[in-house]
């Protein structure tokens, strides 16, 4: 690696940025996939500091900084967190994650779902979408294995490996009674199935994995189909929507004993149910399923008669698709019962533009995947999370209202299907296609013009093995650009230590303290 001098030139946007996503080339559909391949790397890196790095209970979890318990972690994060983990190609944190779980959460079949912020169980049972989630990632992660991409690793708690432990999951998942014995996915173990069930954990793509994966594969087939039976006779079905909580035949259920969101006494699409557009999505993309496309394209005309993109949002489903109540605030965030933090209940964010980004991707046309990847643009302004540093329309979608968990989380996860980085890993290995370019919108400028940036006295640039170690003599606001414009890395103090991970090219290094602008343009091979 070396120092480069200034050349004033105009650089055209065919140059190429290896970004710390993993890089599986695959033929799905796209929209600005540089842009938020990098939005993905920053918004992880995010995660890792804000959510696991502060807390000394549950070393390497994710933890939930503005719950209704500030700092506990969830088994639900586990499965989002190594989720994460395993596309943003970090395996450290992964195996960190999933040693951690086993040593803190694991009972006798599954993980319990709640630990406090002081590392005690405070929530027994299980909640089968982390079950499923992590039993998917430990099965990816084998698979990366096996290809030569991630190194053999085996539990520092159990002594197994990652397929060992994804099919003890499986096994436990029938055993505890998460699944019933006609192929109901249950919210819990013991708990459901057969009498209510939340829709939004049903992970048909999942269930097909599992079915090739798992020694008794056949039972997970009647997964995938009770799942779809279910959904379709969900009262919002013809606007693509599920509820929140609903009976398998497609009743009513109310709110009394119904978990995290029996909000709107479960009639409405919203913070459980909102997920179903990303996991179906996954099968219609993953496996061209028919049901899973059905199901989207009716949610696809709904929020397109509503005004596509824009309206993203969570919505009646009772009262023929009308947003939640204008007024309607949510106390528990964040513990607070007064005024100081709290949220509206009706949402246009980067949660809500994620989940619905979900269905655009499966099965829209380029005028829709554009859309929602501009409308999400809205909301990244380049730092490591999705969202406003600044709410200015009143809609509280800045980092003091934000919840800065199951937000995040949510928008990684539509982001990553926008970019097409959230991949069936088996089939991507196994049956590997040469990579589409996908669509561009404005989030992806063509030039950029470096000839600007002047290097300026003060900042000190020391390349390492890895990474680039720069310093300014004042605190500031530090800024990696690549050559198309787009941000791959920022940080606050007087020292930066950029990883580089293996990326090489021409960037621009710009630190802004109170009083000056420090900047540079360095080569890193």
């Amino acid at each position: 690696m070396f120092l480069s001098r200034i050349v004033p030139v105009c650089v055209a946007a065919a140059i190429t940025t290896t970004f710390a996503v993993l890089d599986l080339p695959n033929a799905q559909p796209k929209v600005d996939a540089a842009y938020w391949n990098a939005a993905l790397d920053s918004t992880w890196q995010g995660l890792i500091r804000r959510n696991i790095q502060p807390y000394s209970a549950g070393v390497g979890l994710i933890h939930r900084p503005k719950s209704e318990a500030p700092g506990d972690a969830v088994s639900e994060g586990v499965g989002y967190g190594m989720l994460v983990a395993l596309y943003a190609d970090d395996q450290a944190s992964f195996n960190k994650m999933w040693d951690e779980a086993n040593s803190t959460m694991w009972g006798k079949c599954y993980y319990n779902w709640q630990m406090s912020v002081d590392g005690k169980i405070v929530g027994t049972g299980a909640a089968s979408d982390a079950e499923e989630d992590i039993a998917l990632a430990l099965i990816f992660a084998d698979k990366l294995v096996s290809a030569g991409k991630w190194k053999a690793y085996t539990s520092t708690k159990f002594g197994y490996d990652y397929k060992t432990h994804a099919q003890k999951i499986l096994d436990c998942m029938w055993s505890s009674e998460q699944v019933t014995s006609d192929g109901i996915l249950a919210p819990g173990a013991g708990w459901g199935g057969r009498s209510f069930v939340n829709p939004g954990y049903f992970s048909p793509a999942w269930y097909k994995i599992f079915a090739k994966f798992d020694s008794n594969g056949d039972r997970w087939n009647k997964v995938v189909d009770k799942s779809y039976e279910i959904i379709s006779k969900s009262p919002g079905y013809s606007m693509g929507m599920v509820p929140d909580w609903m009976t398998p035949g497609g009743g009513w259920v109310g709110s009394a004993g119904l978990g995290y969101n029996a909000y709107f006494e479960s009639k409405g699409f919203f913070k459980d149910a909102i997920r179903i557009l990303w996991r179906v999505a996954i099968d219609a993309i993953w496996f061209d399923e028919q049901r899973a496309k059905s199901f989207l394209k009716n949610a696809l005309t709904f929020i397109n008669s509503k005004g596509g993109a824009k309206a993203a949002n969570f919505y009646q489903i009772e009262n023929a698709g009308e947003l939640l109540p204008a007024d309607d605030k949510w106390y528990d965030f964040n513990n607070s019962k007064d005024s100081t933090t709290w949220r509206y209940r009706r949402e246009h964010s980067h949660l809500t533009i994620g989940m619905w980004a979900t269905a655009a991707m499966a099965v829209g046309e380029k005028a829709d995947r554009i859309a929602f990847s501009e409308e999400m643009g809205k909301f990244y302004e380049g730092r490591d999370y999705f969202g406003k540093a600044k709410d200015e329309s009143g809609a509280l979608e800045d980092t003091l209202h934000n919840e800065m968990y199951f937000d995040q989380f949510l928008a990684w996860f539509g982001t990553s299907m926008m970019s097409g980085a959230f991949v069936n890993v088996i089939d991507a290995i196994d049956n590997p296609k040469a990579a589409t370019v996908g669509d561009s919108s404005s989030l992806t400028p063509s030039r950029i013009s470096v000839g600007r940036f002047a290097t300026v006295a003060g900042l000190k640039v020391n390349h390492l093995d890895g990474a680039v170690l720069m310093s300014v003599p004042e605190n500031a606001n530090w800024s990696i650009f690549d050559l198309n414009g787009q941000m791959v890395a920022q940080f606050a103090g007087k020292d930066f230590l950029w990883k580089t991970r293996g990326q090489s090219g021409i960037y621009i290094v710009k630190a802004a303290s109170r009083n000056r602008v420090y900047s540079r343009k360095i080569s890193v091979r």
